[in-house]
């Protein structure tokens, strides 16, 4: 309308702009609210099992990967059974997640695996999250760099005192330098920061 304005193609424009607007919006609105009919509506079927716990990764019962063994290692947790998906409204009806939105990926020396994975509720989410954590605190991926592991920790963990404990420790025995390592743990004023690294940067 501006260009209109200053350069006049049409005698008024907005005759042209307001139908294209208005179809636009339209067309937005309905794919917003069909996104949650089709999300997760795919079939699905329990094909394995996956147990993980404080000393290593085991696959269907008696398959078991030693953290140590590990040269990668990815989790994508996104959702839990019955989490709800449209968030902000419940119309024009409540969608719930099947929590199957859920991956991991390892790898060794000689084989990889790649896996979607269930989450039963939000406690079996919670929980995956604090084992996810004190793996890495635990300092048993010995062959995966420092840095990928602390990408692993989720992000609601690392609100927590034992987070900035761990990195404090990464700085204190080198693993991590000084400016890294700050970061990772985060402060608030330049003068924590200052006190920070006079305490553990030596």
């Amino acid at each position: 309308m501006y260009l209109n304005f200053k350069m006049p193609l049409y005698a008024n424009i907005q005759n042209l702009i307001w139908p294209i607007f208005l179809i636009g919006s339209l067309l937005m609105l309905i794919a917003y609210v069909y996104q949650f009919y089709d999300f997760e509506n795919i079939k699905h079927h329990k094909k394995g099992h996956i147990e993980i716990n404080d000393n290593e990764i085991i696959i269907d019962y008696k398959q078991r990967i030693e953290y140590a063994e590990l040269i990668d290692l990815k989790f994508e947790m996104d959702s839990y059974h019955g989490k709800r998906i449209n968030r902000y409204y419940r119309h024009p009806v409540e969608k719930k997640s099947l929590g199957i939105n859920n991956s991991i990926l390892l790898k060794t020396k000689v084989k990889s695996y790649d896996f979607n994975f269930k989450l039963e509720d939000k406690i079996h989410f919670k929980e995956l999250q604090r084992t996810v954590f004190e793996v890495v605190k635990s300092e048993k991926l010995t062959k995966i760099d420092l840095k990928r592991q602390i990408e692993l920790i989720p992000n609601e963990m690392k609100k927590f005192n034992e987070y900035k404990i761990f990195i404090i420790k990464q700085i204190v025995d080198k693993k991590l330098n000084c400016k890294e390592g700050l970061l990772l743990h985060g402060y608030k004023s330049d003068k924590e920061a200052l006190e920070l690294r006079n305490k553990y940067c030596k």
